[in-house]
């Protein structure tokens, strides 16, 4: 049986399920969607929703659509479940957001075995699989180990009229970026796209001036800034920024970040 993401086919039961890995919901039309990697589907993965693993994805977004301002700075995980769980979905119907990732699980033809006391799964018999990072899921997609779900999330676009906007959440790996690349080259004329610095806030390089030196206010500067002239400015080649357009009309104030 493959190992497939933890919320491939997922019902809520609150408005809000998933079909190949992609958000969908009854409360609205959404205009932005979020694509990442892998929502690893090993039993003992304790994530709740999408970006669920000590990422500052929810600690950004809180501060962006509840509080309008720099409010919480510690990543959302098991000990910390700020924002809480109804609130990412107050926030999604906020921003209008939905989610998908670009990696479906491990093909249906390899064997996957979990070792659920080393935490770590044994693929093809060959290759232990036991850490979050891309990495592996590039090497595993070299191998000819995985299975996507591009061509559902380029559909499921494509026929979402309402979607103006979408932000990778990652940059890097070969087999990854030519996933990316190839929903860009397949949605429709008038999606905009680009890639967003990174939810681990790692990598930043010379910390901010304060307060963004703190990582997720840093990470809300950059997303919020990057590439706009700015007195603090942050300038993340090939990294794009959110719209600002879409943040005032959500009722986020770009200046208070």
């Amino acid at each position: 049986m493959p190992l497939l993401h933890k919320f491939q086919e997922h019902n809520f039961q609150n408005g809000f399920q998933t079909k190949d890995s992609i958000l969908r919901t009854v409360h609205y039309d959404p205009e932005v969607i979020f694509i990442g990697t892998y929502n690893h589907g090993w039993s003992w993965n304790q994530s709740d929703f999408y970006y669920g693993r000590n990422m500052f994805m929810w600690t950004v977004l809180a501060n962006l659509f509840l509080h309008n301002h720099n409010h919480h700075s510690s990543p959302r995980n098991e000990g910390n479940e700020e924002p809480t769980f109804n609130q990412l979905f107050e926030i999604c119907k906020k921003g209008k957001l939905i989610f998908a990732d670009i990696v479906k699980g491990i093909n249906e033809n390899i064997i996957a075995i979990e070792q659920n006391e080393q935490q770590n799964v044994l693929v093809n018999n060959q290759y232990l699989w036991s850490t979050y990072q891309d990495r592996p899921l590039d090497y595993m997609a070299s191998e000819g180990w995985l299975d996507d779900n591009v061509e559902a999330i380029i559909k499921y676009i494509n026929a979402t009229a309402s979607i103006k906007d979408i932000y990778f959440t990652f940059k890097t790996g070969a087999w990854l970026v030519n996933k990316l690349n190839k929903i860009c080259n397949g949605v429709r004329h008038g999606v905009t796209y680009g890639s967003i610095f990174t939810p681990t806030a790692n990598g930043f390089g010379k910390p901010l001036l304060p307060p963004f030196h703190e990582k997720a206010w840093g990470l809300a500067h950059c997303w919020v800034w990057n590439g706009i002239n700015h007195s603090i400015p942050v300038d993340k080649p090939n990294y794009v920024n959110l719209d600002h357009h879409w943040l005032i009309e959500k009722g986020v104030t770009p200046a208070n970040f």
